[in-house]
């Protein structure tokens, strides 16, 4: 007859097996009530991370997975300035936004509206170091002046104190219909077109080359696209005296 073998039960093992299951079963659950631990936000300038927080709904950092990035971007993007918005969230309860916002270019004061460069108008929020748009500019050329200006340095932008739309005119012939004068902060006067709007990105380099303050033609009509013309308020204040004389 065969002898039957009884096998015995490993105990250790089915008590490291629990043990196990015991581990796999609370990971999971504490994982299902992880709250948001770490925010982090990128790229924003003029939105306040509190501002981003608040629009996201996640000032109480709430439950992490209970929230959709998807729902977030959305919130996010619907906020002023924010052009682009991407959300992440990490199994370690890190929640991170990388906001591209819009740059802020002019206020338009024939409305009292901001201009951004996706085209946006949003209210003016006592925005700090932007040029005033002080006249009417119709539509078409106001959109070109809009798509010239995102290509311009923010710190450029800077330095304009007022933008005039100013056609070049002559015995009622429109020579030029899309020119600008820029009235800037250190008491320069720039006139510029939309053709040749990128010339501004030089400016600096143009103003550390002025032993005084005039008139810098940086518009097709006047100069061409590579040439700078400079008249200075002295030899213009000269020119209208000797003007005076001839009358």
């Amino acid at each position: 007859m065969e002898k039957k073998v009884k096998r015995r039960i490993n105990k250790k093992a089915i008590v490291v097996i629990i043990l196990i299951l015991y581990l796999v079963i609370m990971i999971f659950y504490y994982c299902l009530k992880m709250p948001v631990k770490n925010i982090v936000i990128n790229g924003n300038n003029l939105l306040k991370d509190s501002e981003i927080i608040t629009s996201a709904g996640l000032n109480d950092y709430p439950n992490l997975f209970k929230i959709s990035t998807k729902n977030i971007e959305k919130n996010i993007k619907n906020m002023d300035l924010v052009e682009s918005v991407e959300v992440k969230k990490s199994i370690l309860g890190t929640i991170t936004i990388n906001v591209v916002e819009a740059k802020v270019l002019f206020l338009n004061t024939t409305n009292n509206l901001v201009v951004l460069s996706n085209k946006e108008e949003i209210p003016d929020n006592n925005f700090v170091g932007i040029p005033s748009l002080i006249n009417y500019v119709p539509q078409n050329i106001m959109d070109n002046l809009i798509e010239k200006m995102n290509d311009i340095d923010s710190d450029i932008i800077a330095l304009i104190s007022e933008i005039e739309y100013s056609p070049d005119i002559k015995n009622d012939i429109t020579i030029n219909d899309s020119r600008f004068i820029l009235k800037m902060n250190d008491g320069n006067t720039v006139y510029i077109d939309i053709v040749n709007f990128a010339n501004l990105n030089m400016y600096k380099t143009i103003y550390s080359n002025l032993d005084s303050l005039g008139v810098i033609h940086l518009d097709s009509v006047y100069g061409g696209s590579d040439t700078v013309i400079f008249t200075s308020y002295d030899k213009l204040n000269e020119e209208g005296s000797e003007d005076e004389l001839s009358e």
